[in-house]
């Protein structure tokens, strides 16, 4: 190897406005050549968006089917099993102890804390009748389209509405994929 092979090489082309470019590219080009629809970047790049806009939909309407799903498992719970039916009760008998001759906030505090505190505790048994119910799968379905029909509607009315969200997005994601040229 000597030393020409490791030189750059010159640049043999001097650079052209994009006008007089365009001129030579029009005059170079024969008919029976086609031209290139897009590059394979921006293929690409449209390809890996409507994968993302895709996994978007599919996980929105997966979350939209298990909330369904606990929703229709307490339902069903509640009406023929009477699980967390007097939960009222409850909460009146855990908080009577509030002294009527406290200040208002400390009464107000006190009670605000039992209200969280309920509210985690019913997200949690929320959430475990949704999968104790698993095994009762076709008796809850079966009762929530004789009992609740209108859950069932609204939950696929929220299904179709993830879909039609997913179609918007295609669309509006189609028109950013020419850029601008100024």
């Amino acid at each position: 190897m000597n030393q020409e092979e490791y030189q750059r090489p010159q640049r043999r082309e001097k650079r052209r406005s994009p006008a007089k470019k365009v001129e030579a590219e029009g005059a170079t080009k024969s008919k029976t050549e086609k031209p290139k629809s897009k590059s394979k970047t921006k293929q690409k790049k449209k390809k890996d968006e409507e994968l993302s806009t895709h996994k978007v939909i599919a996980m929105l309407m997966v979350a939209i089917g298990l909330f369904g799903w606990a929703c229709f498992a307490a339902a069903y719970a509640h009406a023929e099993e009477g699980w967390r039916s007097n939960e009222a009760e409850k909460f009146a008998e855990e908080n009577s102890d509030i002294e009527s001759d406290d200040s208002r906030f400390g009464r107000r505090s006190r009670a605000r804390s039992a209200m969280i505190i309920t509210v985690f505790v019913a997200m949690k048994d929320f959430v475990l009748n949704a999968f104790r119910q698993i095994p009762n799968v076709f008796s809850v379905i079966a009762f929530n389209f004789q009992h609740r029909l209108w859950l069932v509607i609204l939950f696929a009315v929220l299904e179709g509405g993830a879909v039609f969200l997913g179609y918007l997005m295609e669309k509006v994601g189609e028109s950013f994929v020419d850029t601008p040229k100024y």
